[in-house]
């Protein structure tokens, strides 16, 4: 009688741990920055302080080899939705903004209502969904504006205004996407800085926010381009104002604390503006800086050096070099590069401290242990600083080189991530979605919308946080306006017609690069001419895989739409 009376109890306590673990799903994070250089932290060999960061990498996992879709809205369509992006509506490089929408589905410029996001299916499966930041992703609100109708009117000409795609634009905004809070900007480009007497651009859920201006500021603001930037008179002037990096996580970490009150589980998505342009931040991180960058070849040569103790680079291997003695810098060129390079880090120094207040309210509300916190950047560290951000990859934002599309991602789960572990698996951006269903146990639907949906192009990363390794994908494609890449089996990365379209389109004939990841990772000798079999097979899977998702030559895209590329 005694042995039965253990058996149920045992069996009791089981059942009663199964349904603990049911209701103890973990909250999910998923941090990213705007135009974050792949070596810009401590912890991937950067001089950048980023003191909270590198306590999070050495809680948790770093990823030697995590790609992104090398720009702003692909990257963010394939995040939301586990799709490559042109699927999404953004694909070749495509942003969001109606001067860039098309009628072909790869070039909509405007997530598709009837794709699933990432923050619809986790509401689906019980969780609370937040988001701040930056969409950049289509929509608007012109719904009940003829101010902002008429202006539609004129960035479609030949376009039909219709009652059906004022609403699609507006079900296209994060809160019609399955966000049940959000703070942020639609659009892609705005200051930081905001004082009470400028005009901003952030929404909370679908009406225009009421900014607070809390902290005094002494604002750097750099300025250069008239013609993309207006001028703010904030530069140089000490004021209360609202910095978007403080403000978006001041609202996040609202959210964190409602949240946490609740029985259920949240995921919270939190898309930082830094560091993009236009650079701006707080005058002494700029000051802090500034020497720093006096000697750049010497800043290129630390990067790396800082990479091989963080094991995330084999000492010896070579890599392209962007600052030699050779390099041809006027002193007003060098100084220009400097200061950008310290408003950049300073960027960084603020994203660093805002994602430490995010972790510490995690902690004061006792859900550390208990969530899975991501962090990545969109794509590399832009044109404006070229590839030293990038270190020791080449390339930068928009190219298809490594290090345009390559980013440090790191994941800390205190319940499963063995601390301090770094992992040579290859991640994607696009596996998110799948990982977030693989963790909550749900399955991707066969039908949305009423429309039948097609399988993911992302995988599940779970078993890289549970501590395995896992084979790379056969295929991972990238593509941004005329540039195609494609990366076979984590080794052979071909890619076709590389650089800026305005260079490449005037040069003759198609050209190749083919690069032995394995053994050369950083992409400095080209082996095409040795392995013509193995471009022949690349250059039909892309061929191949833009028919597939719809993708054109970029000549006819400009045809239509010339401010697509800008």
């Amino acid at each position: 009688m005694k042995l039965k009376t253990k058996t149920l109890l045992l069996a009791a306590l089981s059942v009663a741990a199964l349904c603990q673990a049911a209701t103890e799903r973990p909250n999910i994070i998923i941090i990213m920055t705007d135009d974050s250089g792949y070596s810009d932290l401590g912890c991937y060999g950067g001089e950048i302080d980023t003191p909270n960061l590198d306590r999070m990498a050495a809680n948790g996992l770093r990823f030697r080899n995590f790609y992104n879709n090398g720009r702003c809205s692909p990257t963010r369509a394939s995040l939301l939705t586990g799709r490559d992006s042109a699927h999404a509506g953004f694909g070749a490089g495509t942003l969001g903004g109606w001067n860039r929408e098309m009628k072909e589905p790869a070039y909509r410029a405007r997530l598709p209502y009837d794709l699933p996001t990432i923050a619809e299916l986790m509401k689906v499966s019980g969780y609370r969904t937040m988001m701040t930041g930056k969409w950049h992703l289509g929509g608007s609100q012109m719904k009940g504006s003829k101010g902002w109708q008429n202006w539609w009117k004129k960035q479609h000409p030949g376009w039909e205004l219709t009652d059906a795609e004022i609403e699609a634009d507006f079900n296209a905004l994060p809160p019609q996407r399955g966000f049940d809070e959000f703070f942020g900007l639609i659009e892609g480009e705005t200051h930081l800085f905001f004082t009470p007497s400028d005009k901003h651009e952030y929404f909370e859920g679908n009406e225009h926010a009421t900014l607070k201006y809390k902290q005094t500021y002494n604002m750097h603001c750099y300025y250069k381009h008239e013609d993309r930037y207006p001028y703010t008179p904030n530069h140089g002037q000490t004021a209360k104002a609202f910095y978007g990096t403080d403000g978006m996580t001041d609202r996040a970490i609202e959210m964190i604390e409602d949240a946490s009150a609740a029985p259920e589980p949240f995921f919270l998505y939190m898309a930082y503006r830094a560091p993009h342009l236009p650079i701006q931040a707080p005058q002494e991180l700029v000051d802090k800086y500034l020497s720093r960058y006096a000697n750049l070849d010497q800043v290129e040569a630390d990067r790396v050096d800082g990479l091989v103790r963080a094991g995330l680079w084999e000492k010896g291997t070579p890599y392209r070099k962007s600052f030699t003695a050779g390099r041809n810098m006027s002193e007003e060129q060098k100084k220009d590069y400097q200061l950008m390079a310290a408003i950049h880090a300073a960027m960084m120094e603020k994203v660093d401290e805002n994602v430490g207040k995010v972790l510490k309210t995690l902690e004061q509300t006792g859900e550390l242990d208990n969530t899975l916190v991501v962090y990545l950047s969109d794509n590399g560290s832009a044109s404006h600083l070229g590839d030293l951000m990038n270190t020791p990859y080449y390339g930068c934002k928009s190219l298809m080189w490594e290090g345009g599309t390559k980013t440090h991602c790191i994941m800390q789960w205190p319940k499963v991530v063995q601390p301090g572990t770094v992992t040579e698996s290859m991640g994607w951006v696009g596996d998110f979605l799948p990982t977030c269903l693989d963790i909550t146990g749900d399955t991707y639907p066969a039908e949305f919308r009423g429309t039948r949906t097609a399988p993911l192009d992302g995988r599940s990363l779970l078993p890289i946080l549970q501590g395995k390794e896992m084979a790379p994908p056969e295929y991972l494609f990238s593509n941004d306006k005329g540039q195609q890449a494609v990366i076979y089996k984590g080794r052979w990365k071909l890619l076709i017609e590389p650089g800026w379209h305005f260079r490449t389109s005037k040069q003759p004939g198609m050209a190749y690069e083919l690069y032995d990841l394995q053994n050369d990772p950083a992409e400095k000798t080209d082996v095409s001419k040795q392995n013509p079999e193995m471009v022949q097979q690349l250059a039909k899977a892309c061929a191949d895989w833009q028919a597939q998702n719809g993708i054109v030559d970029y000549a006819d895209i400009l045809k239509i739409r010339p401010d697509h590329m800008k």
